[in-house]
């Protein structure tokens, strides 16, 4: 009886010892989905000079309120970016006053500014910056006349595309680019 009490004792702590061993494997699995993801591509930004960097030809901006973030990486931890990252830069700023007449007035004649309805898929963390959805007009040669860079002094060879929105009233440009960085 001793004999088989003692199978008995090692076969349970051959069982436990494996019972463990498996919970200890997984538990680096388990802190890493118990550790929120970091979620970076919501934070508002309010910094001009990145915009006054990318979108110099839209002028003076002031009062920004935008999102820039590697759009196959959101929602997921920092990473180092892929070969070829897709950067949206997406949000609103102020121009001076009179700078968006100005604007429509002054375009030469291939800019033909048309009353267009702001994207659907405006970010959430956004739309609080956003104080009006109509009344927006713009135009596809502006847009490329924005995003054309004459001299790339910077050696990358980054490719955009986007749309700008202006606002006569509220003195606004909404824009919403993409950049392919190679």
């Amino acid at each position: 009886m001793a004999d088989l009490s003692g199978r008995t004792s090692t076969n349970r702590r051959s069982f436990l010892a494996l019972l463990g061993g498996s919970a200890l494997l997984m538990l680096p699995g388990a802190a890493g989905c118990s550790s929120p993801v970091i979620e970076d591509h919501l934070k508002v930004e309010t910094g001009v000079e990145p915009l006054r960097k990318r979108f110099a030809a839209v002028g003076e901006m002031s009062d920004p309120h935008w999102l820039g973030y590697d759009i196959d990486e959101s929602g997921k931890r920092q990473t180092i970016p892929g070969q070829d990252s897709r950067i949206r830069m997406v949000g609103v700023a102020r121009l001076p006053k009179g700078a968006v007449a100005d604007i429509l007035r002054s375009a030469p004649p291939g800019d033909r500014f048309e009353p267009a309805a702001l994207p659907a898929d405006i970010p959430a963390p956004l739309a609080p910056h956003l104080p009006a959805r109509e009344g927006w007009r713009a135009s596809a040669a502006y847009d490329a006349r924005i995003l054309a860079t004459p001299d790339d002094s910077s050696g990358t060879n980054d490719q955009a595309d986007g749309r700008f929105f202006l606002h006569e009233e509220r003195d606004l440009v909404w824009f919403d680019v993409l950049y392919l960085l190679t």
